[in-house]
């Protein structure tokens, strides 16, 4: 089963804020959404959700009629600040109401598992077990697809695991997530796919690491102007003669590119999610 953004628009005010986005996300695989702050993430997954109406553009879910979508999607934002003062159980008791296939037994024993009492309010939480808490939830409604919104950010080392483990369980029972993040380097492990809102103009864009390459480069002096005017180049680090670039274009493609007479020495690196959203996000901090 897939679910389908297929150009979706987005204004608020005369601000664009998602335009033409377009990927697909199938069930029992994990697609990263990332962008910098203001790229419209959260608003995407809000009108996946129906919180949002979209412009234009078309959301749909293979096999499922229009006015049942909403039935195989789970939304998890970021902050629980709707039922911030309510018991564990109560929120279960709402979660029973709006998804039919809600696994009770599941959820309880999940809670019991990370020592949660259902009479336990929201608001008693730490930020780890409400993150962990409202996951639960998300698994337990048993929707085809779970939308996750920033479930790591804030969080330490040992719920994040935990949260980790949550989230590939989740694809273990067929479960489609699609989950916004900044912490890129828990989401390159697990996910199948990466999807990049581009920042101020929303236009999405499915990250292949084939499509770049990354290299340590030694000049006998500087690197070379045309080089480090390039836009499809990104220095991200130099001391002294030594040069760590990332580019646009398959290590064949941008072979000839680095070549220089002054090139003294270069070497192929392994490319990182951090390295791709850097040379996407160009513009604010400019190679110096």
């Amino acid at each position: 089963m897939k679910l389908t953004i297929d150009n979706i628009n987005k204004k608020f005010s005369k601000k664009i804020v998602l335009n033409n986005v377009s990927f697909t996300v199938n069930t029992g695989e994990i697609v990263a959404l990332i962008g910098r702050n203001g790229s419209g993430k959260t608003t995407l997954l809000k009108i996946l959700s129906g919180i949002y109406s979209q412009d234009s553009g078309e959301i749909g879910i293979e096999g499922v009629d229009n006015k049942n979508i909403k039935k195989q999607l789970i939304y998890i934002p970021d902050r629980f600040d709707y039922f911030k003062n309510s018991k564990i159980k109560k929120v279960c008791d709402f979660y029973k109401l709006a998804y039919e296939n809600f696994d009770e037994q599941y959820f309880k024993t999940e809670l019991e598992k990370i020592k949660l009492s259902q009479t336990s309010r929201l608001s008693e939480l730490s930020k780890g077990q409400l993150a962990i808490f409202s996951l639960i939830l998300g698994i337990s409604c048993r929707t085809k697809f779970i939308l996750l919104d920033e479930p790591l950010d804030g969080i330490d080392v040992i719920n994040t695991k935990k949260i980790v483990d949550y989230i590939l369980d989740a694809q273990s029972d067929g479960i489609g997530v699609l989950i916004s993040s900044h912490q890129l380097n828990a989401l390159e492990n697990i996910s199948d796919k990466v999807v990049y809102l581009d920042d101020g103009v929303g236009v999405s864009e499915e990250i292949n690491k084939d499509k770049y390459s990354k290299y340590q480069l030694v000049y006998q002096e500087k690197i070379p102007a045309e080089l480090r005017n390039n836009p499809n180049v990104r220095i991200i680090s130099n001391i002294g003669r030594v040069y760590v670039i990332i580019m646009r274009g398959s290590y064949d493609a941008t072979h000839d590119i680095i070549q220089d007479k002054d090139l003294l020495q270069y070497d192929k690196l392994p490319i990182a999610l951090e390295d791709i959203f850097l040379l996407n996000s160009k513009g604010e901090d400019e190679n110096v």
